[in-house]
């Protein structure tokens, strides 16, 4: 997540854009015609990116890494000066620098687990932040539309539930298939770490553990998000829906048995969807103050 003007990734895969950028939701709204806006207030973009890392060699003595960091928000002109002290300041790349490359790890596995748990550690900061922003702004808005069964004249009620689905969906995807991926090594190949790493130093079991922290850490801010989507889900549905539900609420009293039920059904739903347009379209209160108007008006032509 970055605030600031929206950069674009300038590669491209028929015709889109390699890696893909969106807007954070709910900067803003309109409420009654009452301009909100969020508690942060900025303009806040998220990025699409990669971390690609191969390790390969013919024994535990002689081995090479491959790391590429794919990126294109801002902090490419940093690599000029990352690399400008000698040996990139002594920093290590892979280890997001983290570590040292003055104190070499020469056992593949361990450096491994060592990427593993800085780059997990860097994706739950990202997505603590991203989700907690976003969570404070779903809340905000939730609140202020918490009495509206209706949208307004421009639709901009339906566009933000839709947005805020859709979002929800791309970060609940995102870090299942980080958990999924997670869990699946633990049971296939986590033996190569523990079982079959004898004499190895216990060091490995805390990089373990740290890695699994920060992935139960993500799942917590994942289920976060799953009960913000049925939230919105459920208002979204309140507001396509409630015409329908109102008509078959007031066919399902007693009293009202038409003799032709269907297209009486058809008929009063119609009805009831172009009023629920009709106040969306004018407000609640201004429709009010009309209809006061009109009494009062009626009323003074027969005194």
């Amino acid at each position: 997540m970055r605030n600031g003007a929206e950069v674009f990734d300038s590669r491209s895969i028929k015709g889109e854009h390699l890696r893909k950028t969106s807007v954070l939701p709910l900067r803003s709204w309109l409420i009654d015609g009452d301009f909100r806006q969020s508690s942060d207030g900025e303009e806040l973009y998220y990025y699409e990116a990669q971390v690609s890392s191969l390790s390969m060699g013919v024994s535990e003595w002689f081995w090479t890494e491959y790391f590429l960091v794919d990126t294109y928000f801002g902090s490419e002109p940093g690599l000029a000066t990352y690399f400008a002290g000698e040996a990139g300041c002594g920093f290590d790349p892979p280890l997001g620098g983290h570590g040292n490359m003055s104190i070499a790890c020469f056992d593949p596995r361990e450096y491994w687990l060592k990427k593993i748990a800085r780059r997990m550690y860097q994706v739950r900061s990202e997505f603590a932040a991203l989700i907690e922003t976003f969570n404070k702004r779903m809340d905000q808005y939730f609140y202020d539309m918490r009495a509206r069964f209706v949208d307004d004249a421009f639709g901009s009620h339906m566009q933000h539930l839709s947005l805020i689905i859709e979002t929800t969906e791309i970060f609940i995807n995102s870090i299942g298939q980080i958990s999924d991926n997670w869990m699946n090594f633990r049971r296939t190949d986590l033996a190569l770490f523990t079982k079959y790493a004898v004499g190895k130093p216990m060091e490995w079991s805390n990089i373990i553990d740290n890695i699994s922290h920060n992935v139960t850490e993500l799942e917590r801010l994942q289920k976060l998000l799953v009960a913000q989507q049925k939230r919105f889900n459920f208002k979204l549905s309140s507001f396509v829906a409630f015409p329908l539900l109102f008509t078959t609420a007031l066919f399902g009293m007693d009293f009202l048995k038409p003799t032709q039920p269907w297209p009486v059904f058809f008929a009063v739903l119609l009805v009831s969807s172009a009023l629920n347009y009709a106040i969306a379209a004018k407000g609640p209160q201004k429709i009010f103050v009309a209809l006061k108007d009109r009494i009062t008006t009626a009323i003074r032509a027969r005194g």
